[in-house]
């Protein structure tokens, strides 16, 4: 098996990333051929996994993320659609989608999943043509994401970024949005539109609780400005896994939305920069296929919305492949 590592090296901070060298020696020492893939620019590491995987068979390479969000994010549009796994080794500041599918953080372990767990389809969300994996944002979302958080340097995140954020909550104006679906509209003044096609956002936050990352919809909140204690109980809603607990707080079900906005506020997908409104979002179902650990794939399997796709079994211990039988198929 190939595997192509795309890593940035300014990941995660210093004391908790494991090097890129510890990374590549687990799969060599899984008889793994290794091509690593710079990822300092987004769209020179899409152009150059495009590259690296053009005559490569899917079931012979495997992508693998070793970094955050932002790591995982920008391989997106290079994968979206393909029948090429990626395989995620949790190394940045953030990985929230790592934790959404159960990954472990322990390189080891990662490595493992990444070789030998079981391929799944997720849903990508689709922002102005652009994939991202977990959520979309306009509005104070955005603003944070665009002049709280410096786009170079991640390090920065943590309680002083969010101390930060808070206290541009409490200056950032109300904006009149209107929110279309393909079966209903939502107008007024708000202060977030967060579309959602997982549970977890930054720093582990279950900010929509009901949306499933392989069911084929789009969870969208919209969350009203009003008087400040309005504001902050919605806060809190979101802070404790409960946004519909508040007042003020919309929630639609849609495969399409159209978010507008007076005046333009900014946009965020996946923790990234995104421009400003209005945005188009869709869905693109199944549309990801990610190596997953077999526990996890087991709770999917027994649920409503998901069906593990067949897979390579692979251990650091026992590095030679065996076929499994396959638990069933997304078709």
């Amino acid at each position: 098996m190939k595997a192509l590592v795309v890593a940035n090296p300014a990941a995660g901070s210093r004391r908790r990333r494991p090097r890129l060298a510890a990374i590549v020696r687990c799969l060599r020492e899984a008889r793994v051929h290794v091509q690593r893939v710079a990822a300092c620019s987004t769209k020179k590491v899409q152009a150059r996994l495009r590259e690296a995987l053009a005559g490569e068979s899917p079931d012979d390479t495997r992508v693998i993320a070793a970094g955050g969000d932002g790591t995982i994010n920008a391989v997106l549009p290079a994968l979206a659609g393909t029948g090429f796994a990626l395989g995620i080794v949790p190394s940045g500041t953030l990985n929230a989608l790592a934790g959404e599918l159960g990954i472990p953080r322990a390189l080891p372990e990662a490595v493992t999943v990444s070789l030998g767990g079981l391929a799944h389809r997720i849903d990508l969300g689709l922002a102005n043509g652009r994939p991202f994996a977990q959520m979309a944002g306009a509005g104070f979302d955005g603003a944070v994401v665009h002049t709280v958080l410096p786009p170079a340097n991640k390090d920065m995140l943590g309680y002083s970024a969010l101390s930060r954020g808070v206290r541009l909550l409490t200056r950032y104006p109300a904006t009149r949005f209107r929110v279309t679906t393909e079966a209903a509209a939502v107008e007024g003044e708000a202060w977030l539109v967060l579309v959602a096609n997982a549970r977890h956002y930054a720093y582990h936050l279950r900010v929509a609780p009901q949306a499933v990352v392989d069911d084929g919809w789009l969870d969208v909140w919209f969350f009203r400005s009003g008087p400040a204690v309005q504001v902050a109980r919605q806060v809190c809603g979101v802070l404790r896994g409960r946004p519909g607990a508040s007042r003020g707080v919309d929630r639609l079900r849609a495969r399409r939305v159209l978010i507008e906005s007076e005046p333009p506020v900014f946009v965020h997908v996946d923790g990234d920069r995104a421009g400003r409104t209005p945005v188009d979002i869709s869905i693109m179902p199944a549309a990801l296929k990610v190596m997953i650990p077999e526990a996890e794939a087991g709770r999917r399997l027994a649920g409503p919305h998901s069906r593990p796709l067949l897979g390579q079994r692979w251990s650091l211990l026992s590095p030679s492949p065996r076929r499994g039988p396959s638990p069933g198929s997304r078709q």
